[in-house]
């Protein structure tokens, strides 16, 4: 069996989980999609091919076990305060490995803080609105509408329309997300796609960015289009869908251990 060194516990109002805490100097440090948890996450932290490494992963604030976020400060405020946090907590420069909305979250601590930032791993964030079908539907809504019945809604047809496991398990984790602060994140997401910079600024950052993606129904052609117009390097998972860290794990964790080389102790 293999032997997980973990500790975990609130840090500056965030849960985190720190795998292998006193490994170095390569360090992950992992954000979820929204209405998600760090959690998601354990297999590719734990990975036989990385264990050399430090995995913080973490549950951004408001989801999962993290303190209950008393108002919603938007995603720049997100990313000010991750970077202020790895400032105090990881020596050097960490790679970000983000999925969906933890995609932009990523792409703005490398865009504000650069300093704090190796490399921008982007698993299926949102480009333009092709990518935000459900999300439009929550952010078309009035917060008062969406709240009281239109969150209970989106997740029982969105458990109706579809068969896949991962996907139903998502909705799920979905229920414990506070609906006011999923219909802010909604609100911003969709605004930023609607804008489609997202892919060029990906591909300004100073330092190397990875989009990767799954081969089934996940990021629309519109988006990656501008990808490759913007001359972002995409791996694409075959056969996967959009949780592709959680359906090959393997072939994940490959992909990182190639595309960050190690540093030297």
């Amino acid at each position: 069996m293999l032997s997980v060194n973990l500790a975990q516990g609130v840090d500056a109002g965030m849960y985190v989980r720190d795998y292998n805490p006193h490994a170095g100097p390569d360090v992950f440090v992992y954000l979820h999609g929204l209405g998600d948890h760090g959690l998601l996450f354990e297999a590719i932290a734990s990975h036989p091919r990385l264990t050399t490494c430090r995995h913080l992963v973490i549950d951004l604030p408001g989801h999962g076990r993290s303190v209950p976020a008393p108002r919603y400060a938007g995603l720049e405020a997100v990313s000010d305060h991750i970077a202020r946090w790895l400032a105090s907590r990881v020596r050097g420069r960490a790679a970000l490995v983000g999925h969906g909305m933890g995609g932009i979250v990523a792409t703005l601590v490398a865009e504000r803080h650069p300093e704090r930032v190796r490399a921008v791993i982007d698993i299926e964030g949102p480009k333009t609105l092709g990518d935000c079908a459900f999300l439009r539907r929550a952010a078309e809504q009035p917060l008062a509408e969406f709240a009281s019945r239109g969150f209970a809604a989106l997740r029982e047809d969105l458990r109706r329309s579809s068969n896949d496991p991962l996907i139903l398990a998502s909705v799920e984790r979905m229920r414990l997300c506070d609906p006011r602060l999923f219909h802010a994140c909604a609100c911003e997401i969709v605004g930023l796609a609607r804008d489609e910079s997202l892919a060029r600024r990906l591909a300004a950052l100073d330092m190397p960015v990875l989009f990767v993606g799954g081969s089934r129904g996940g990021t629309s052609l519109r988006s990656l289009d501008l990808l490759a117009s913007a001359s972002v390097a995409v791996a694409e998972m075959p056969e996967a869908g959009p949780f592709p860290f959680l359906e090959r794990p393997h072939d994940f964790a490959a992909i990182l251990s190639d595309f960050v080389p190690r540093k030297a102790a």
